[in-house]
């Protein structure tokens, strides 16, 4: 025990001096709004991702057919080799996962993290663009179990060291219709989340844009707009970053094809497209 707390002092210690190294004192509470008021601020076009989920397989493109896979602990593909993500929870996919759980951290950016805020899951039906109707309502509800039901580890060895474990939604309290389903949500989101956009270490996409994306196109804007000039991707890991098991060559190329022409349609890139050499090529100039 002893050890254990020796080691929870270190990496609080850790956290905050990373967090001072930002200009984010780590005693305040982290309300998103006012440390970045620049680009999270009064911008209801934009939704934010972390860096390191943005680069990593956390919400995956895999066919909708697929059953979703459910980890212990694993560690998930990650772009930069000194970031390790340790998941346990059920698969979270960018169809529909990734894009509830940023209109989610957008209800909450006026609050600080760690206090409770409230929204209906009609206002999130629409909010994320689908229609309102019961199936919806349903795949609203059923996000918000999966992002309250994991834990996820974020490792970075060359910025702030060993970061406390989070869900994606720390907890929930919801208001029932007569049929006992979910039709207000009061939601909570872990204080330590801030270490994962402290310096602004996060991306923005317009919203409106990215969320009409298909899931491997939003995955593929993510890596892009994460980079302020990206570097040639190859096909294969951009394929981890999806977390696809395509097993075609030649079927996953016309997929990324068809995600790169519609990156550059929606004007996320200038020219996006994969060269010869099987390496996504993406242009801004």
């Amino acid at each position: 025990m002893a050890n254990d707390k020796g080691t929870g002092q270190i990496d609080k210690m850790q956290r905050s001096a990373y967090l001072n190294s930002k200009g984010i004192k780590p005693s305040a509470q982290f309300q998103l709004d006012l440390i970045f008021p620049d680009t999270i601020g009064d911008r209801e076009d934009l939704r934010h991702i972390p860096n390191d989920y943005a680069r990593s397989s956390i919400f995956t493109a895999r066919n909708k057919r697929e059953p979703r896979r459910t980890f212990m602990h694993e560690k998930l593909f990650h772009y930069n080799e000194h970031v390790s993500i340790l998941y346990t929870g059920i698969e979270l996919r960018a169809e529909d996962d990734e894009i509830v759980w940023l209109q989610i951290l957008s209800y909450g950016k006026r609050v600080a993290l760690g206090e409770p805020f409230e929204f209906s899951i009609k206002d999130l039906v629409a909010d994320v663009g689908w229609h309102k109707n019961g199936r919806y309502y349903d795949k609203a509800r059923e996000c918000i179990s999966r992002l309250k039901a994991n834990e996820v580890l974020a490792i970075n060895k060359k910025a702030y060291g060993k970061s406390g474990a989070v869900s994606l939604i720390q907890n929930y309290t919801a208001i029932n219709d007569e049929n006992g389903k979910p039709t207000h949500y009061r939601v909570w989101i872990d204080p330590n989340l801030i270490v994962l956009f402290a310096g602004n270490t996060f991306t923005s996409h317009s919203w409106e844009t990215y969320r009409d994306l298909s899931p491997v196109a939003r995955r593929l804007a993510d890596y892009i707009e994460s980079h302020k000039h990206p570097f040639p991707l190859a096909l294969a890991k951009f394929r981890d970053i999806c977390g696809s098991n395509d097993g075609s060559a030649s079927s996953w190329r016309q997929t990324v094809k068809k995600a790169c022409a519609e990156v550059q349609a929606a004007q996320i890139a200038k020219i996006a497209f994969l060269s010869d050499d099987d390496n996504i090529r993406v242009g801004n100039d």
